[in-house]
């Protein structure tokens, strides 16, 4: 370790450690992972009771809270690690669980969740529309396409569809969108705190600080070829 001050001051003390050293700090923390449920705080006995009624993995994992509302998670088997970060979205009390690797430069206090898996629904869409690649294609205007609910390519829900996008919390959400003339709202699961005046997912219009509120622009709704008689 070496010390260094902040412009000679005493009370800044600056402290670097050898890389090898570091890495080898670092070494049990690798395959941890670190997860943060969005908009709500639980404690943790509650936090490893949930995460163990909703992952039902084959071998048992531990869990540390590292402040911030953070939980550093390990598991005794690599599958099951697997397992939850290609799983999901997870949810609990209708809230994500946002789910990331460790990294050393992962700091809690200042840490955000700028990324999650979210399910979206698209309202009264056209059944005309009901295919998995199309589907895919329109999420693509709202995030990375990850999957389709099971329900919606059996058709077996018709006022909405169900598709799992992994979304960037610092844009704003798209809130509708256009196909083939016809316009449909879209919206966001689980999702609780989506600002009204800049469209991004997180705190209120009072809490804003957006200066010019990012409002989509009027658009003119086509005009469709009027119906002739036969």
């Amino acid at each position: 370790m070496k010390v260094s001050l902040v412009e000679g001051n005493r009370l800044l003390p600056q402290i670097t450690t050898d890389k090898e050293v570091l890495d080898e700090m670092c070494a049990p923390w690798r395959e941890s992972l670190v997860v943060c449920l969005l908009g709500k705080r639980l404690g943790f006995c509650t936090m490893k009771m949930k995460l163990a009624s909703i992952w039902k993995l084959t071998g048992d994992f531990d869990i540390l809270d590292v402040d911030n509302g953070f939980y550093m998670v390990k598991f005794d088997i690599n599958e099951d690690r697997e397992k939850m970060i290609n799983g999901g979205p997870w949810m609990i009390f209708d809230h994500y669980l946002a789910v990331s690797t460790w990294k050393r430069e992962f700091v809690s206090s200042t840490a955000k969740v700028t990324k999650t898996l979210a399910w979206v629904r698209i309202l009264g869409l056209n059944m005309v529309f009901y295919d998995e690649s199309y589907f895919l294609s329109i999420a693509r205007v709202i995030g990375k396409p990850i999957k389709v609910d099971t329900n919606t390519l059996q058709a077996d829900r018709g006022r909405f569809t169900r598709i799992c996008v992994e979304l960037d919390l610092s844009q704003e959400v798209v809130g509708k969108v256009c196909l083939e003339g016809d316009w449909y709202k879209i919206e966001y699961q689980g999702l609780h705190v989506i600002c009204a005046k800049c469209g991004c997912y997180g705190h209120r219009p009072r809490q804003c600080q957006a200066t010019t509120p990012k409002v989509a622009k009027p658009v003119a709704e086509p005009q469709k070829n009027p119906t002739r008689d036969p």
